[in-house]
This record gives C-alpha cells, sequence and structure tokens, in this order.
C-alpha cells in the first residue's frame, strides 16, 4: 500500500509539473544577437488561473554530446561566458493570470573580444506562491518552485559551421518500437539550429517515405561530435535492405541553409 501512495504521489507531480509548466509562455525561446545588434525582446504570458512572480537570472550551461546541459561551477566558467555583457531589466516579475510582459536584452561589447559565439541562459524561477498543491488522499503537501531557461548566444566573427554524419543504425528500442541512431559531427567556431529529417526507400521501393523529424536542433561549440536518437514517425517497420536519406537544414538565422545531406546504404 505505501508503494500504491509512493507511485499516487509521483503521477501527481508529474501532472502538476506540465501544467505548471505550460503556464510560462516564453516566446522567443532562444536569442541570438549578431555582430549588429545590440537589443533583443523576450515576451513573458502567465497562461494560467493563478498570479506568478518570476525571478530572473542567468545560469552557464555545458552542452552535452547526448543532448541536454550540465550546469557549470563557478571554476568552470570561462571566456565565453555572455551574461556578464547583457543588462536585463526588470529582474522580476509579477503577472496576473493572462498578463503579457515584457524583457529588455541590452548588449554591451567591450573591446579587444575574441572571434567566437558566447552563450548564456536566461532563467526565470517561479517563486513560492501563497497557494500550495495539497493531496489529502495521500497527505502529501506540494509548494513546487519550477524554472525555465533559454539559450541567448552572441556571435563575433563566426563563420557559417559544417556539418558531416556518420554510424547511421536502426535499432529497436526496449518497448519494441524503432529507433534511429546517428552521429554529428560540427567543424567551425559557431552552433548550428535547424531541422532534421530522415527519410526511408526499401529495397524494391521507388519513392523516399519520411520516417522521423526533430525541429529546434543545435549543436553548440563545445561538442564536436553529438550523438542523436530519432523515433521513428510511422508504425511500418523499416525492414531488410534499404535506404536511409539524413537531411540537416537551418532555421531561424539559418534559414534554407542545408548543413548536410547524406544516404546510407543499409543490409539487413
Amino acid at each position: 500500500m505505501k508503494n500504491l501512495f509512493l507511485v499516487i504521489g509521483l503521477l501527481i507531480i508529474g501532472l502538476v509539473s506540465n501544467f505548471v509548466h505550460a503556464s510560462l509562455m516564453i516566446s522567443p525561446t532562444r536569442v541570438v544577437f549578431d555582430e549588429r545588434q545590440r537589443t533583443a525582446k523576450v515576451f513573458l504570458i502567465n497562461n494560467s488561473q493563478e498570479e506568478k512572480t518570476y525571478r530572473l537570472g542567468w545560469k552557464e550551461k555545458y552542452a552535452l554530446p547526448t543532448g541536454g546541459y550540465r550546469d557549470l561551477t563557478t571554476d568552470e566558467v570561462g571566456s565565453w561566458r555572455l551574461s556578464q555583457l547583457i543588462r536585463m531589466t526588470p529582474k522580476q516579475i509579477h503577472l496576473a493570470p493572462g498578463e503579457r510582459q515584457l524583457v529588455k536584452l541590452a548588449l554591451r561589447r567591450k573591446q579587444g573580444m575574441a572571434p567566437g559565439e558566447y552563450r548564456s541562459h536566461l532563467f526565470f524561477q517561479a517563486l513560492p506562491t501563497e497557494k500550495s498543491v495539497t493531496s489529502k488522499a495521500i497527505g502529501i503537501n506540494l509548494n513546487m518552485i519550477l524554472s525555465y531557461s533559454i539559450p541567448v548566444l552572441y556571435r563575433k566573427q563566426t563563420s557559417v559551421p559544417k556539418v558531416n554524419l556518420s554510424d547511421v543504425q536502426i535499432v529497436e528500442s526496449g518497448s519494441g518500437k524503432q529507433v534511429i541512431k546517428l552521429k554529428m559531427h560540427r567543424l567551425g567556431n559557431a552552433s548550428t539550429f535547424g531541422k532534421v529529417q530522415v527519410y526511408w526507400k526499401g529495397g524494391d521501393e521507388q519513392s523516399w517515405q519520411r520516417v522521423s523529424v526533430a525541429n529546434n536542433f543545435a549543436i553548440y561549440p563545445e561538442v564536436e561530435s553529438a550523438s542523436v536518437e530519432l523515433n521513428v514517425l510511422t508504425e511500418q517497420k523499416m525492414q531488410n535492405a534499404g535506404q536511409l536519406k539524413v537531411i540537416y537544414t537551418g532555421q531561424q538565422e539559418y534559414v534554407d541553409k542545408e548543413f548536410v545531406k547524406k544516404i546510407f546504404a543499409l543490409t539487413p
């Protein structure tokens, strides 16, 4: 019975987390300063039915080859930290239900900055409210403090990165669904950002079928080789011999840029 209560409690925490995460709308979810841009705007909207207060700050993060980030310690933070060059206003906001707030970012560049990509993550921390989420059935009181962050970048004298592909394979996950695994190798002093699409053509087929897609995929400068796993869209399994075509095309500032397109012959 104790284990059952624990499972129910974890389910409630998961549901509340998803709800609260959806209650704050952030636009855009990524900010890029070029060499001529001095200011940027981020809009926050309280999409919930409760008043919310958020404290704004900065996080320094390191991108991982398998996806996601880890927070950097003070000793690990290097010269590519952007937060020291950004003035942000306001630093705390209070939003009524449905209210929108503008956050202004002003870039203050320094003389003699080295070429390359600078990055920090703008951090939004939800402060506790008087109303807490309580489950009387299991006696758990949840007073959750959630946070979100978005990357903010500045590029100085960078070039468009180059990308290569290798080690493409189709494997089955623990649930029996197919997963496409591949490695992406980035060259250059800037990150990529775009859409990854994968197409399949069986040995006797004439047309390509799109089987997987991933939007807003980035490879940051600290990652030279990224390990990518893509879920297959269709229930139809890719069987026997065939070909996989992988296309990585740019989005936002890289729109219409094709980073890489490559076809791989696969055998059973």
